[in-house]
């Protein structure tokens, strides 16, 4: 009876089981959750080999036949647009078809509704209604939305099953704005929302139509995009998504820098899995920053975010990122909530038995820098 039973779970996904034989239950381990690490931009099969061998495990791509079966067969999860975005003219003879031929298909992930309609000024009410029309037509997978302004959560963040928000600021905006508005979309979705951070992975001078009268361009450089993927993770997120692999006059493999400096970040995710969709932790840190005049970023916010999260499998964590372009210096008192504090990836049995909770230390941070601390409990 057990044995039925826990098939049953795993053929719906949620726990992974192992029998050996036709002998007792040897092992039963929950099924790891499914967090997607995305990238935009992907309209052939012929690209999603090469974002798979990249390590991406979702994508935004079509909804056809041949590119969700070569999806399925990769292990990549497709965001899909049902051929029709919410606002005037949501016909249901634009995405009836779509819906029926593909809506159970195991590689959709969730259907694209709109984009940024708060930046195109579709209402609210508009967006909730063709939401409802969408369902009455047999829809069962997920929605997602985008919002450009994370504060704009308040009007919509309730009507899609996943929100997300993207935040592209390079060159011309502070980064710890990207923060701000995952923050604002988070607070104001509440926590169990799933909220997906869209990452600026594009130069904006291949959109520069878009932002007229602009003349600064540039790529992100490494730190600033190792910084923002960070800062989402802090919030936590629930989700991780990088615009863009290829729209209009862009294709990111031409720029190798932010391309390999990319694959890099993604791979150092699969490293550390255990950051992904941890669970933030309450925390009023006591702390200073040197110099006291950078104390506060461009957005007059702390220069130093600071997040206390708990992992999956209990391990507490502290990220501590500088959202600035200054070198700064971190006076923290550590949580008392574990025996030991120490860096991530550093052996456990460091000289000094790692950070003592409670104690002070100074912490030195380049520009962008991320530090993470690890809890630790001593024998």
């Amino acid at each position: 009876m057990i044995t039925r039973g826990l098939e049953k779970l795993r053929r719906l996904g949620l726990v992974s089981c192992l029998l050996v034989g036709t002998g007792p239950l040897s092992a039963v381990s929950v099924a790891e959750p499914f967090f997607p690490i995305g990238i935009y931009g992907v309209g052939s099969t012929e690209h999603l080999q090469q974002v798979h061998e990249a390590g991406f495990n979702t994508v935004v791509g079509p909804a056809n036949k041949a590119f969700l079966d070569q999806a399925q067969a990769l292990g990549i999860q497709v965001i899909a647009s049902p051929g029709a975005s919410a606002g005037r003219g949501f016909d249901p003879s634009k995405f009836e078809d779509k819906v029926i031929d593909y809506d159970h298909h195991p590689a959709l992930h969730s259907w694209y509704l709109v984009d940024e309609p708060d930046m195109t000024r579709t209402p609210p009410w508009q967006v909730a209604m063709d939401q409802r029309l969408f369902k009455a037509h047999a829809a069962r997978k997920p929605t997602s939305l985008v919002l450009f302004d994370g504060v704009h959560a308040r009007d919509y963040g309730a009507i899609p099953d996943i929100l997300m928000v993207d935040s592209y600021p390079i060159p011309w905006m502070p980064l710890a704005h990207f923060s701000q508005h995952m923050t604002w979309a988070r607070s104001i979705a509440g926590p169990t929302k799933p909220l997906y951070a869209i990452a600026q992975a594009f130069d904006w001078y291949a959109f520069r139509d878009a932002v007229p009268g602009e003349t600064r361009f540039r790529v992100p450089t490494h730190e600033e995009l190792k910084c923002m993927t960070y800062l989402a993770l802090a919030q936590p997120v629930d989700g991780l998504l990088f615009f863009t692999f290829a729209s209009g006059r862009w294709f990111l493999p031409d720029h190798p820098d932010l391309w390999h400096g990319l694959l890099d970040i993604v791979q150092s995710l699969h490293r550390h899995s255990y950051l992904l969709g941890c669970k933030r932790l309450p925390w009023v840190p006591s702390y200073k920053m040197a110099p006291y005049e950078k104390r506060r970023s461009e957005t007059q916010e702390p220069s130093i975010h600071l997040s206390h999260l708990r992992d999956a499998h209990g391990t507490e964590h502290l990220m501590l990122i500088n959202t600035t372009e200054h070198p700064l210096t971190l006076s923290l008192s550590l949580p008392s909530s574990t025996q030991r504090w120490q860096l991530a990836g550093s052996p456990p049995d460091t000289p000094f038995g790692g950070f003592r909770p409670g104690s002070l230390y100074e912490i030195p941070f380049e520009k962008y820098e991320v530090r993470i601390l690890q809890g630790i409990q001593v024998d």
